[in-house]
């Protein structure tokens, strides 16, 4: 009898336990996905260079002499013909009289040479003159003549001190540089200033020939520089060279960008991008969706059932954030763009719109804090008696 109620109560005792509760299936991951799509790029080939100035000059004096006047300041814009800097004339004024007056001497003496001549060949044919009388007044011409001639070059030296005391501006540009102050003594090809015209700038860029060996001028070129986030400036090809350059192996391209609103400035390193051919129909994906498993490149593409497919593909240029596709991927093929690290192959995914996680994670937190209130005001209540 003891023995039976034993086995009873140890039968009510393992019946009060709670039966072991089956693991669920986890979820599938969440994942983003984009698709291939169609669209039409240009051929192009890219390079960095140092944008340089169109033209730029260091000015100088031709003539010695006392600076008068300084028409210019360091970034001063100027245009072509205004006086930049004047030098003291007033030697070479006093020549330039003197060089005038010998021209009018001169004139003077050719005139009574040619009167001369003309009386001793008079002379000659009535047989009053010598033939020798002649031939010396005719020598008297020439001579004078020759003055003549040397007065006039000697007045358009001196009259060229004049214009040499001017300087002025070749070309339209900016002062980057003044080197002369009010009343110094400047000897002639002494240097005064730096003008540079940036209005358009030009680089030397040199591409790879497997990609811009058959650019032409006028090709299309567009740049960029990290001093300007986002913004891209156009421009054009103006010479190829015929010769990749020895030491780089690359081809030297010259381009001109154009800056009417003077965004950029000499002496900033560029990236160009330089169209090589006519445009062409492509796909492309996202690239953020390929990533490097056992040394090739791969997606993963997700099918009609949302089962994720690994598959190699072989991608080319980005632009935009899109590589082209040039191998694996046909147009309409949703690949994973973010999440692939929660992804098997194989294996279903839940695909997500971008901002649903977000969204659905923001719902979440009040039903979390609200659990967590609970809990503490219950763990403050006091226990029944």
């Amino acid at each position: 009898m003891r023995l039976a109620t034993t086995l009873a109560l140890v039968g009510a005792l393992a019946g009060c336990g709670s039966p072991t509760e089956a693991e669920a299936p986890a979820p599938p991951p969440p994942v983003h996905v984009d698709a291939v799509i169609a669209e039409t790029r240009a051929p192009l080939a890219t390079g960095t260079s140092e944008l340089l100035a169109l033209r730029r000059a260091t000015l100088s004096v031709e003539a010695p002499g006392r600076v008068v006047e300084v028409a210019m300041e360091r970034g001063q814009p100027v245009t072509q013909g205004d006086v930049l800097l004047r030098l003291d004339v007033g030697r070479t004024a006093v020549a330039a009289q003197a060089a005038s007056a010998g021209i009018q001497q001169a004139e003077a003496a050719l005139a009574q040479a040619a009167r001369e001549r003309s009386l001793a060949e008079r002379l000659l044919e009535t047989g009053s003159a010598s033939g020798r009388s002649v031939d010396q007044a005719r020598d008297a011409e020439s001579l004078a003549q020759a003055a003549l001639t040397a007065a006039r070059a000697q007045a358009r030296v001196t009259r060229r001190g004049l214009t040499e005391a001017v300087l002025r501006a070749p070309f339209s540009g900016t002062i980057v540089q003044r080197n002369v102050e009010m009343g110094e003594y400047l000897a002639p090809g002494r240097p005064v200033a730096d003008l540079m015209d940036a209005s358009v700038l030009r680089a030397e860029v040199l591409l790879d020939p497997r990609e811009a060996l058959d650019v032409e001028p006028g090709a299309r070129v567009h740049a960029s520089v990290f001093a300007r986030p986002g913004e891209v400036f156009e421009g054009e090809v103006l010479r190829v060279g015929e010769a990749i350059d020895r030491q780089t192996r690359r081809l030297p391209i010259e381009v001109e960008i154009r800056d009417p609103d003077r965004r950029l400035r000499p002496g900033l390193v560029a990236r160009f991008e330089v169209q090589t051919g006519a445009p062409r129909d492509v796909r492309s994906v996202d690239a953020d969706a390929a990533f490097e498993r056992f040394e090739a490149l791969q997606v993963y593409v997700i099918d009609a059932e949302d089962v994720a497919r690994r598959r190699v593909v072989r991608l080319g240029p980005v632009r935009g954030g899109r590589a082209e596709v040039l191998e694996g991927l046909e147009l309409g093929d949703r690949v994973v763009v973010e999440g692939q690290d929660r992804v098997l192959d194989g294996e279903p995914v839940q695909v997500v719109e971008r901002g649903a996680e977000a969204d659905r994670g923001a719902a979440a937190e009040p039903a979390e804090d609200t659990a967590e209130d609970t809990a503490e005001n219950t763990a403050d209540e006091p226990a029944d008696e």
